[in-house]
């Protein structure tokens, strides 16, 4: 008995070491209706819907629900800062965070950072997890099947552990990142002047917005390519860039026809002085489904630190 005992003992290790899922070569996923891939993510107390995103490095993103629901508590003392003027909410928006263990289902878990707002990130899933935070050496998100006479376009990422893409326009360094749960490409103002001043877009009198999280709008001015422009060695259809509210308000008036000369040329003009020591963010660019939506595939593929995309661009 004792002989059984102590076989069992020795067993139990090696058992449940086996039970847990190793991280494979390849990982598919496959894309909802909406045209984004979800995973269940297990977190702590809870099994969160959740959205994989290709935009960003690291870290999960939990709604304020979700948080509950999984038992998540902040660091104690410094797990609480505020930022101002961020995409997430309008003026400042307080963050949460902690690390903890995320296992998404068939893959095994991993330490990462998770935060959350006071407000919800995502209105169509409970959290948001970027592509390279799934343990596997290739993720391939697969949009449907692959039409005769696509193409394979392989984009070197920034850097080691980065899902974001290094290019230059004109006179700027531009990061460019892949994002599946936008519409159209969006940029922000140094990004759309560098497209602007190298003679390769121009504005439009057409404001839209963008909407990154529920309850946050922020205004946008369409561009027009320049014909044949690719980025990143893609084609740019649907261009917007960030604009200030007031400016917004401005280009409305004008494309109705309410402006006078002098509004025009004050609100449309871009100042893009190179000598201002404060210059805003680093120029980032937001690929869409504009352009994405031509893709069968896209593949994360962490040992070449590249994307391999399979499209057929019309």
């Amino acid at each position: 008995m004792r002989a059984l005992a102590l076989l069992l003992l020795l067993a139990a290790p090696a058992a449940v070491q086996a039970a847990k899922p190793r991280a494979p070569a390849t990982f598919t996923l496959n894309i909802s209706p909406n045209g984004n891939p979800y995973l269940p993510v297990l977190v702590k107390n809870a099994t969160l819907n959740t959205r994989i995103a290709l935009s960003y490095d690291q870290g999960l993103l939990l709604n304020p629900a979700a948080v509950q629901r999984a038992g998540v508590k902040p660091f104690p003392i410094f797990g609480k800062f505020s930022l101002d003027n961020t995409p997430f909410a309008s003026g400042k928006a307080v963050i949460r965070f902690n690390i903890g263990t995320a296992t998404p289902q068939g893959l095994p878990g991993r330490k990462t950072p998770i935060a959350w707002l006071e407000t919800p990130t995502a209105a169509d899933a409970e959290a948001i997890m970027p592509i390279g935070a799934l343990a596997a050496d290739r993720i391939d998100v697969v949009r449907g099947e692959t039409p005769p006479g696509s193409q394979t376009i392989i984009i070197p990422k920034k850097g080691k552990g980065e899902a974001m893409i290094r290019t230059r326009i004109g006179d700027e360094e531009v990061n460019v990142s892949l994002e599946l749960n936008i519409p159209s490409t969006v940029m922000n103002a140094r990004a759309g002047e560098a497209l602007i001043r190298a003679g390769l877009a121009r504005r439009v009198a057409e404001i839209g917005y963008w909407r990154p999280f529920p309850a946050v709008s922020l205004p946008m001015q369409g561009l027009a390519p320049k014909a044949g422009l690719t980025i990143a060695g893609l084609p740019m259809r649907r261009l917007s860039v960030r604009v200030s509210e007031a400016e917004a308000r401005a280009i409305d008036a004008q494309a109705r026809g309410t402006s006078t000369e002098k509004d025009d040329e004050d609100t449309i003009t871009v100042a893009a002085d190179r000598n201002r020591k404060k210059r805003g963010r680093d120029p980032w660019l937001l690929i869409g489904r504009d352009v994405l939506d031509d893709c069968s595939r896209i593949s994360f593929d962490r040992p070449g630190e590249r994307w391999v995309l399979t499209c057929k661009f019309g």
